[in-house]
């Protein structure tokens, strides 16, 4: 109780030191505040794109346009992309130049803040005036705060505009290269399935061979299927390549799975395992049929095989016609930016308060120290010569630096 009734003597004592000091602080504080130009904040809030199923088993890429669950899988074990989720990309994305310029352009950014030239003051200024918050849920925040209401909604709702549009186009970008790329190997199927079909109709025209027995017929159907499965995972191969690397466990997965598709046509066609394979009719070997029932077997599963082929390239072609043409919201617009009706900054009563508290504080503390030097001057001399002595020093380094940094021009 003792050390408190001192502390509250220094505090009375130096009262109207304190209360100056609180005074004159507060009053600059309010004159600070309304000098202070006025800022108005307006939030917009989306939600990424769900994931929906794509050519391969794939969906569409968020770095594309959309989330992938077979790219995601390829990304998560290559490490390209860690924990990122599709609101961090999007994120990410918002913040980029090229989304940056365009919003510059088209909310005419230059102008309302009076930039007279160079697009790197603009963009840093939006930089400064642009907030993008991911929550835990998974929404995108974009908060903007500018000098003027409409301005603040204007560029926040530009931001979701233009994530969409991107999204889109970028979406539509992707399902055109996937067309082109299948409808290459499409025509390329569609002129070996006509070969094989001619071989096969003269062959049977010449030969007079009328139908296979039915072990043989599964087998032929069997080998199609892994033909097809081969074809499939070498176009999945194919465009994981163009966007990982080659040691990717992913790709090296897929690789794998090839080799061993591969393995299985190789067995199936030389009978090496036979009586111990995979279905009705493996026990055959093809090698091992009279010389025209061989052919007519071997131009059939040739036939069978191009036909699986076909029709699989056929569908996926289809599927990414429609990628490419389709045109629906890639976000879920949660909250369109709504023009803010009262300011966000400045906050002037808690400018006011802040530096009320502030200026106390220091008041009582500027309070303390003059009554403790006061003390030390009168009772502990020495040790008050040994301070001067310290803050003489102090003094005296400082005008060194002072004079080594900023030395003064001889005239």
């Amino acid at each position: 109780m003792e050390i408190i009734q001192k502390y509250l003597q220094v505090i009375i004592k130096y009262r109207r030191t304190i209360c100056y000091n609180v005074v004159i602080f507060t009053v600059l504080a309010t004159i600070i505040s309304f000098i202070l130009p006025n800022k108005y904040k307006a939030t917009a809030q989306i939600l990424p794109p769900t994931e929906e199923p794509d050519l391969l088993g794939f969906t569409s890429m968020i770095t594309t346009g959309m989330a992938s669950s077979g790219l995601s899988r390829l990304a998560r074990a290559g490490g390209l992309f860690r924990s990122t989720t599709s609101s961090d990309l999007i994120g990410a994305i918002l913040q980029s130049r090229t989304i940056g310029e365009q919003v510059v352009t088209e909310c005419n950014i230059m102008k309302e803040y009076r930039i007279k030239k160079g697009i790197e003051k603009a963009l840093k200024l939006l930089k400064s005036i642009t907030g993008i918050n991911v929550t835990n849920e998974g929404i995108v925040q974009i908060s903007i705060q500018a000098k003027k209401p409409a301005l603040a909604a204007d560029i926040a709702n530009s931001y979701v505009n233009l994530i969409d549009k991107f999204l889109k186009e970028s979406n539509m970008s992707r399902g055109k290269s996937m067309r082109i790329f299948i409808e290459k190997r499409l025509g390329t199927a569609e002129q070996d399935l006509k070969d094989a079909s001619d071989s096969l109709k003269s062959f049977l025209e010449r030969n007079k061979v009328v139908a296979l027995d039915e072990e043989t017929k599964s087998v032929i159907d069997a080998y199609a299927q892994l033909k097809s499965e081969l074809l499939k995972r070498e176009i999945e191969l194919g465009v994981s390549e163009d966007i990982s690397t080659p040691d990717n466990p992913y790709v090296a997965s897929i690789k794998r799975e090839i080799d061993e598709f591969k393995r299985q046509l190789q067995e199936m066609e030389s009978g090496k395992k036979a009586g111990t394979g995979f279905g009705v009719g493996f026990a055959i070997s093809f090698q091992k049929l009279p010389a025209v029932a061989q052919e007519y077997t071997r131009r059939y599963r040739d036939y069978k095989a191009q036909e699986e082929i076909y029709a699989l390239l056929l569908q996926q072609f289809e599927q990414a016609k429609i990628l490419e043409a389709r045109d629906t919201p890639t976000i879920t617009i949660l909250d369109y930016a709504r023009v803010p009706e009262k300011k966000s900054f400045p906050k002037r009563s808690i400018i006011i308060i802040t530096v009320a508290i502030i200026s106390a504080i220091f008041g009582v503390i500027y309070a303390v120290i003059s009554e403790y030097v006061d003390f030390i001057k009168k009772e502990k001399f020495e040790e008050y010569t040994n301070w001067q002595k310290i803050i003489k020093s102090i003094k005296i380094d400082l005008v060194t630096f002072r004079s080594k940094v900023f030395p003064r021009s001889k005239k």
